[in-house]
């Protein structure tokens, strides 16, 4: 058996997140926007960007159509908690999303990259986001 395995650690300090909406607490909106990244201990809901990480902490909930500019770190819910999709909520990552042991997702995922980790739980679809600077098309003669 195999005993090394793949960790993955957040400090929000190190990774320069100056946005926090704590445990406990509720933000909804349709023109949300963060700037510095955001540290989501609580719950979110509706529209926005976060230019930055977005760090989804296992007591948070992110529910609705958000755009990120930076990597996303989900280690609690995209979406609704329960077992069913979520066709409401999407995430546009342009980054990587790293879905932790703890992170479950309802929604859709569209991102650059995307990494789990053993006992993640993805319900809902992944898209790959290509990238604007795609190699030129040649025309052939």
């Amino acid at each position: 058996m195999d005993a090394s395995q793949d960790t993955l650690v957040i400090d929000p300090v190190k990774l320069n997140i100056v946005n926090r909406v704590a445990a406990g607490s509720s933000v909804s909106g349709e023109q949300l926007h963060f700037k510095g990244g955001l540290l989501l201990q609580g719950s979110l809901s509706g529209r926005g960007e976060v230019a930055g990480r977005l760090v989804v902490w296992p007591t948070g909930q992110l529910i609705g159509k958000y755009k990120v500019f930076g990597d996303v770190y989900l280690l609690g819910h995209l979406g609704g908690v329960t077992d069913e999709l979520d066709p409401h909520t999407t995430l546009e990552c342009h980054g990587t999303v790293y879905v932790s042991s703890t992170g479950v997702s309802t929604g859709t995922i569209m991102a650059h990259r995307l990494r789990m980790y053993d006992g993640a739980t993805l319900q809902g679809p992944f898209r790959t986001l290509r990238s604007n600077q795609s190699l030129p098309v040649l025309n052939r003669p």
